[in-house]
């Protein structure tokens, strides 16, 4: 193997590279077509990158620097970006000191023990280290999947076996390398020309295994948009217009009815009060909702202070708990600073003060808290409400599942609240999930990330 005629070395390099080239191309041919899936670019540029660095071999000198660092150091950089395209797609936040730094160190090491220390074995041990680091949080990232992507639980088991096998590939030539010592760095460099190519065919399968993934969530998407607009069209047909009919039945009432009394006057206002508020707020979901079904939501990031987006918020609803008797408790403790769109976390705190309002009966309690934990801030919204059952828990996140349901005083509904709520958390880095008990109230549990 070590004795390869340099022409045989030369197909190998050429197949390899011309496949990640192909995938690369085919990569960005798939970004330039389906902006709203995340991931293909930064697959395209790790591709490309691989394939520069095997045809770099091919180019360059027989000896030094160049012929046996280079090339190595281009696929590093190109499969640490593959490693960011692969959290874009999973919509986590990209890391950018491991995706920057760890090449970069590896740049460093390359360079110190190529030419200040010539220490040939250390420094491909330590690339070698590198790699291996690489593929064990690919594989990591394969296996931990959350609840909104685990239609591609299948395929990216897959994934995680073609990353497997490239880590069994790794680990055999650190063997290699500390059991033959004597190997020159030609030779060493030939050695990884072959492993390389073996690993283009695993790239090969990774790359068709991330295709399938794109195509599947497209599908996925597709077909969440057509439900959506199902959606869409129930609530603008019952749930719009049964308040809105409500509000004018009224106003004809009070314009009709010339004797009707004062006290009869002021209850058919703050029904109307109450109405045209749960009116609006409908209509802030629907175009939240839309302006998200349509990527045209804003998604910059800033740096919020959660107590102080909280308060401002809760004012909006104050009228609405006095109208109910409803204590609403406000425990706010240190600064909690958070990373995310403030238009996202607002609609977020609405959705729950609104829901917990909407479901807690006349002289109920509504306790919303705001801490800093270890992991980050976690806001809390609880309520001495009716409570859901527990067989809807599961699905009350659910667009499709959702429904609309009466509050305590015949307050209207969408069932699209807390779907929104757990698209816009997550989209935010963050986690929600619900506890509550039938006639004792529920409790809504959201954690951010700390800012980084």
């Amino acid at each position: 193997m070590v004795d390869m005629e340099p022409f045989s070395l030369k197909i190998i390099v050429v197949i390899a590279a011309g496949i990640s080239l192909i995938m690369g191309f085919y990569m960005l041919l798939i970004h330039w077509n389906t902006v709203r899936v995340k991931g293909p670019m930064c697959w395209a540029a790790g591709n490309l990158l691989i394939g520069i660095g095997l045809l770099f071999r091919l180019i360059s000198p027989a000896q030094g620097f160049c012929a046996t660092a280079v090339p190595m150091l281009l696929i590093t950089v190109g499969l640490y970006i593959y490693l960011a395209g692969i959290w874009q797609f999973k919509e986590k936040r990209i890391i950018w000191w491991i995706v920057i730094g760890i090449p970069a160190f590896d740049v460093f090491q390359s360079l110190v023990f190529f030419y200040l220390f010539p220490l040939n074995r250390i420094r491909v041990g330590l690339h070698m280290l590198i790699l291996i680091v690489y593929s064990i949080m690919a594989i990591y990232e394969m296996l931990r999947l959350d609840d909104s992507k685990r239609y591609l639980r299948n395929i990216f088991r897959l994934n995680a076996i073609s990353f497997t096998a490239f880590l069994v590939l790794l680990l055999v030539g650190v063997v290699v390398v500390l059991n033959r010592p004597a190997y020159t760095s030609t030779q060493i460099g030939n050695i990884w020309v072959i492993a390389f190519g073996i690993a283009g065919g695993i790239m090969t399968a990774l790359t068709f295994g991330f295709l399938s993934a794109v195509n599947l969530q497209l599908y996925t998407e597709l077909e969440g948009q057509l439900k959506s607009k199902t959606k869409f069209f129930s609530i603008i047909a019952h749930d719009l217009r049964g308040p809105v009919g409500t509000i004018m039945n009224f106003l004809n009432l009070m314009n009709t009815e010339k004797d009707l009394q004062e006290e009869e006057k002021l209850i058919f206002m703050e029904k109307m009060e109450v109405l045209s508020q749960s009116t609006y707020h409908l209509l802030q979901n629907l175009l939240d909702w839309a302006h998200t079904s349509q990527n045209l939501a804003s998604f910059e990031e800033e740096l919020i202070e959660l107590n102080q987006l909280v308060a401002s918020n809760i004012e909006f609803f104050r009228s609405l708990t006095q109208m109910k008797s409803i204590h609403l408790e406000y425990h706010n403790g240190e600064e909690a600073y958070i990373s995310g769109n403030v238009k996202m976390i607002e609609t977020v705190i609405r959705n729950l003060v609104s829901n917990a309002i909407k479901f807690t009966p006349k002289g109920g309690t509504i306790s919303i808290t705001t801490e800093n934990n270890l992991h980050g801030v976690r806001l809390v919204v609880e309520d001495t409400g009716i409570g859901i059952e527990h067989n809807r828990l599961n699905r009350i996140f659910e667009l499709e599942n959702s429904r609309s349901s009466q509050g305590t005083e015949g307050e209207t509904g969408s069932g699209l609240g807390l779907a929104l709520c757990k698209d816009f958390v997550r989209k935010n880095n963050g986690t929600i999930h619900v506890e509550s008990t039938v006639d004792v109230g529920t409790r809504v549990i959201v954690d951010f990330p700390s800012p980084v």
